[in-house]
């Protein structure tokens, strides 16, 4: 070989041996490059797992390969936006590009990550095409909601935002991403949101797909909704009812007596002293304001929603009666009406809130008031203040008396300062701490939101008692339904029917002669028996008088109630409990049955029923399983056609 030429060898061999370390560092900063974009993916999959392996280890074989593919999509989606979002092109096109690739970054971090992180920690389950439609029908409500637990909201989009925002900034100091890779990956990001957006995930579920690809497939329903005008799916609340006509009723009552109902929003049971108690700390003044009422310890709804709960104290009907049903039945004050009492309504909730005024139109009513009536700007959530709404009934009371109407009354005091996310005052408010969100400071932010209505309860219970009507007024105390504070994994109500969020207070105050020895003692004998509100409308309806009127028989015979100063509904019958009615969708499914001490129950993430025994276990922590309940699975799944998970 020439010199020339054996020095080129040369040269090139030595060039090769100092560029194999070079292409070498390269490989694996391209191999930790693609682990970084993967890494994002391999997190969110983790951490669903982390909090659903109970449900997801359930799957049958056809829903756990369904969530594989949502996987498989969702890893697609989700790399793909990293990928596009760190190119470093510099012409036009590839810059529109890269940043259409972040935009839909920060939004799918935001949204189907962020926002299904807050739900899931409310909730125990993730937003779906389910939660979705319903939800769309509650827009202002959500608005609201999100706004006042803004902070809570604020903690579960920032991380998922930082990463969207910081992440693709890192893969591009690391690597360059050719301009083909981009537009490759960009590409394959739009056919997986639209896979995501087209594919019906009822195949794995209620809940069987990745967070992320539920939340893109339910935005997917939402919009064929929309385009079909499917009123049914969009429109899942009550509306304009067009009651049954009542014949002329006959009140005759056992004692000369008024029926006073404090109707309580999200109030549970075990946050009041229900029965007096020396050392009451929840509720004191209310405790000190009525010593003699009759309490009744175990009253629980039959579902944990605020319109249903209206339908079964309104009406008496059953949550799974018929939408039409539901829209033709008389409510309370009708019936009182027909029989010549004097009817009142008050109320602080909004009745903007899932259409609730709409539901209550036409009632025959002497006075009414709702929050908007208080305050133009009342929250859909918290509605008015208690203690103006209590100014308004004291004012409405003194005007009755002194227009010299002497009428029986049946009258409806409807408070809501407890709801979620419950108004306090920090001059009144002994719970501590209760400006961080842990269990314990979710509680006791709860507790003074309760210990403040206590305040306004015992107020009207003691100016009432003052004034000559009040000494022959029956007050009865109850809630629509209770409020989970994280005892089962949860915030709130609606999303399951467990104990916080369905046993409830009851408590009748009666003044010495409103009572027969037989009513007093009937209620007595039921302190501790297994009772649901829908023995409410029937004991308010025996209290007015009119219970017994033979031309009340048709409408008696639906209400499968009965009235508790005749010994109430038998303790051996078996009663369906649910948040999903024709009436009021539900987000999520959850429904059971009830019969005494026994309890079942499950919802949309459970993958089997669970049985309680309530007497033995009343913080619901031995799960009997199916069997412990005998026949209630059955009269479950026949009223609800199937199962809810």
């Amino acid at each position: 070989m020439s010199p020339p030429l054996r020095h080129l060898s040369v040269t090139l061999d030595r060039s090769s041996e100092a560029a194999l370390p070079r292409l070498r560092a390269s490989g694996w900063r391209r191999v930790g490059v693609g682990a970084l974009a993967v890494a994002p993916v391999a997190v969110l999959v983790a951490a669903d797992v982390a909090r659903r392996h109970a449900y997801l280890e359930h799957l049958v074989p056809e829903e756990r390969h369904f969530y594989l593919r949502t996987v498989v999509v969702t890893a697609a989606l989700v790399t793909s936006l990293f990928v596009a979002a760190s190119g470093r092109e510099r012409s036009a096109a590839e810059i529109v590009r890269r940043n259409v690739a972040r935009l839909l970054l920060v939004a799918a971090a935001l949204l189907t990550v962020g926002a299904q992180v807050y739900t899931f920690g409310r909730y125990h389950a993730y937003l779906n095409p389910r939660a979705i439609l319903v939800g769309t029908s509650r827009l202002p409500s959500i608005g609201q909601q999100v706004w006042m637990d803004r902070w809570t909201v604020a903690r579960a989009l920032l991380p998922p935002l930082v990463v969207a925002i910081a992440w693709p900034l890192l893969l591009r100091r690391l690597a360059r991403v050719p301009a083909a890779v981009s537009r490759l990956a960009l590409d394959v990001a739009i056919v997986a949101l639209g896979s995501a957006l087209f594919v019906d995930p009822s195949a794995g579920g209620e809940q069987g797909g990745t967070p992320e690809f539920m939340y893109v497939s339910a935005m997917g329903q939402l919009a064929r909704a929309h385009w079909g005008h499917n009123e049914y799916a969009l429109k899942r609340f009550p509306e304009a009812r067009t009651p049954e006509p009542l014949p002329a009723l006959a009140a005759h009552p056992a004692r000369a007596r008024n029926v006073l109902l404090i109707l309580d929003e999200s109030v549970r049971q075990m946050s009041v002293c229900n029965a007096f108690r020396e050392d009451c700390v929840y509720t004191p003044r209310t405790n000190r304001a009525a010593p003699d009422r009759i309490a009744l310890d175990q009253v629980r709804a039959v579902d944990s929603t605020t319109a249903i709960s209206l339908g079964v104290v309104f009406n008496g009907l059953v949550p799974t009666a018929s939408r039409r049903d539901l829209h033709s039945a008389p409510l309370l004050w009708e019936y009182a009406h027909a029989a010549g009492l004097g009817t009142d309504y008050w109320t602080s909730q909004n009745l903007l809130f899932g259409n609730s005024g709409t539901w209550l139109e036409g009632l025959p009513l002497d006075h009414r008031a709702s929050a908007t009536d208080l305050d133009p700007g009342a929250p859909l959530e918290t509605g008015a203040d208690d203690g103006a709404l209590i100014d308004r009934v004291l004012a409405d009371l003194h005007e009755s008396t002194s227009d010299g109407d002497t009428r029986a009354r049946l009258s409806v005091v409807h408070l809501s300062n407890t709801h979620f996310p419950y108004i306090t005052d920090e001059s009144y408010a002994p719970f501590k701490p209760d400006d961080e969100d842990s269990a314990e400071a979710i509680h006791n932010l709860y507790q003074n939101a309760v210990y403040l209505q206590d305040r306004a309860v015992a107020r009207l219970l003691e100016s009432l008692r003052r004034t000559p009507a009040g000494a022959q007024t029956v007050v009865i105390f109850t809630s629509d339904h209770g409020e989970q504070l994280r005892e089962k994994g949860s915030v709130g109500h609606t999303g399951t029917l467990f104990d916080p969020e369905v046993r409830v207070p009851f408590w009748i105050d009666a003044p010495a002669g409103t009572l027969t020895a037989d009513e007093e003692k009937a209620l007595r004998a039921r302190a501790q028996t297994p009772t649901t509100l829908l023995d409410l409308l029937p004991t308010m309806l025996d209290l007015a008088g009119v219970w017994s009127d033979p031309k009340l028989a048709p409408f008696r015979a639906r209400m499968p109630g009965e009235s508790l100063l005749r010994g109430g509904t038998p303790e051996g019958t078996a009663t369906v409990m649910t948040n999903c009615t024709e009436m009021w969708g539900c987000a999520f499914k959850n429904w059971g049955a009830i019969r005494g001490d026994r309890k079942l129950v499950a919802t949309a993430s459970d993958h089997a029923w669970s049985c309680f025994d309530l007497g033995a276990d009343p913080d619901e922590n031995h799960d009997l399983g199916a069997a412990g309940c005998g026949d209630l699975v059955g009269l479950a799944e026949s009223a609800m056609h199937g199962r809810p998970f």
